[in-house]
């Protein structure tokens, strides 16, 4: 198995900006991904626009890529290196400190500056085909959005799925962060949601739920309510074996209602379901939605 190295040339976004962070939501399964969420406001002009009534009922894609990951290397807190959130400026940050400088000469990272590993649209087959638990990382997908919704009661929901032709290399199943905390912030927030990726079965071949196709994590739940952590309820799919070709990923997010349903006997996703220990399933009313989608290509 070929390891990608993180390339030296990185690509910087700067997004000058009062630096409000929100609580970083995390979600580990047994096939190594991880999601977490960062928040940048808007700065400079757009500072001046407060959810503007134009945009105030939804949730808009700004950027979406396939990036280079410098795993397994992390920091010393254990929090990914890229993409790597300054917390220079003037501003108190709890960001982790780990973009300290930038530019030629070396100055202070303005806050709200983001560093992301290299992207690209072509990848080495050989780096990106899981053949087993152990296979490393190939990349790291990030996905941006604008929240206009001024919804933070309803549940932050996610969900990412890689394809080629009619093979399913990828699912994530549905990821519930919780109530959204970043809905109704003044200014709007871009909200970056980003985690460790690889493709295919991992040598299982038993679905569903197989290899990349994530199984389900805090799920079902124990009581008709958010569980105040991450929960994953799993797609159902099978994960197959990727080949040269392109690759579509497919990224949705969306701020949702949930409702709980009780159950009393039976199984749900391989936990036992009684009178004496219930178990809840969770349905959702879509509120506000967007899909981000892009190609990849296998070599």
């Amino acid at each position: 198995m070929t390891k990608l190295k993180a390339l030296p040339l990185f690509a910087a976004l700067a997004v000058v900006a009062l630096s409000i962070c929100g609580p970083q939501a995390q979600a580990e399964t047994k096939n190594h991904t991880k999601y977490s969420i960062k928040v940048i406001p808007h700065g400079g002009p757009n500072a001046e626009r407060a959810n503007p009534s134009a945009l105030a009922n939804g949730l808009y894609g700004v950027s979406q890529v396939f990036a280079y990951t410098a795993y397994p290397t992390l920091n010393s807190d254990t929090s990914d290196i890229w993409p790597c959130f300054a917390s220079g400026g003037t501003v108190a940050s709890t960001e982790n400190p780990d973009c300290p400088t930038i530019g030629s000469p070396k100055i202070p990272f303005p806050a709200g500056g983001v560093v992301l590993g290299a992207y690209s649209y072509s990848w080495p087959l050989a780096a990106c085909d899981a053949t087993s638990t152990s296979s490393p990382v190939c990349g790291q997908t990030e996905t941006w959005y604008e929240d206009d919704s001024n919804d933070s009661t309803d549940d932050l929901t996610y969900s990412i799925v890689a394809t080629q032709g009619s093979a399913t290399l990828y699912d994530s199943g549905t990821v519930d962060f919780g109530p959204n905390v970043y809905g109704g912030l003044s200014p709007a927030a871009d909200v970056i949601i980003y985690g460790d990726q690889n493709f295919g079965n991992e040598g299982i071949t038993a679905g569903p739920n197989n290899g990349n196709c994530s199984a389900a994590y805090n799920y079902p739940l124990t009581s008709a309510a958010n569980p105040g952590e991450v929960y994953i309820i799993p797609a159902g799919k099978t994960c197959g074996v990727p080949t040269t070709g392109p690759v579509t990923l497919t990224a949705t997010t969306e701020v949702a209602t949930p409702a709980y349903t009780k159950v009393t006997k039976g199984t749900v996703d391989g936990v036992s379901c009684s009178v004496s220990a219930p178990c809840y399933t969770v349905k959702y009313t879509k509120k506000y939605s967007v899909s981000q989608k892009w190609t990849i290509y296998f070599y």
